[in-house]
């Protein structure tokens, strides 16, 4: 079993590329916990667990919330007992969006790290096309990833990078999580 971070800016495909790949059936998105408020057509439980800050910061409290980190005014976690679930099935590979600070404490603990990196022209369209102007300050990474994919292609160009990264990490067992 793998755990398999996607990192990169806001409108780089992360949620896009990770449905993809958790259609395999050796592969488990872990649904992250957010107090941002749904996009149109997130659904609780599927896209993020939804939370008001009183319960992230309960579940924060009581340690159910890993690599906790805030971005764009919301604050993320990983619940606990979603990850840890999947690493004791030892018949998947558990795979997480996360940004620069929670992907550095996850590779730190053996995840493997893919980034999706575009330039900021392709990512400004993509945000404005979502209508999320709101995200267009440029976001800074501090995090050698394992590896990179270009996020500027077509979506079947980069799920096919993306596989083909996967496919390496896990031929060479990279990082048995």
């Amino acid at each position: 079993m793998m755990l398999f971070v996607l990192q990169g800016p806001s409108g780089s495909g992360k949620t896009t590329q990770a449905a993809h790949l958790a259609r395999e059936k050796q592969f488990e998105k872990i649904i992250t916990a957010t107090t941002r408020a749904p996009r149109m057509g997130e659904v609780h439980g599927k896209d993020y667990y939804f939370l008001d800050d009183d319960t992230y910061d309960e579940k924060l409290k009581k340690g159910d919330l890993l690599a906790p980190t805030s971005i764009h005014g919301a604050r993320y976690g990983i619940p606990k007992a979603d990850l840890l679930s999947v690493i004791r099935s030892k018949d998947r590979h558990a795979l997480v969006i996360l940004d620069d600070k929670g992907a550095r404490e996850l590779k730190a603990m053996g995840a493997f790290v893919i980034g999706l990196r575009l330039d900021e022209s392709t990512r400004h369209a993509r945000l404005l096309k979502r209508k999320d102007e709101g995200r267009f300050t440029r976001e800074h990474f501090r995090i050698t990833c394992d590896a990179t994919v270009d996020a500027s292609q077509s979506e079947d160009a980069v799920y096919h990078a993306l596989s083909a990264a996967v496919e390496k990490a896990l031929a060479e067992n990279a990082c048995d999580f």
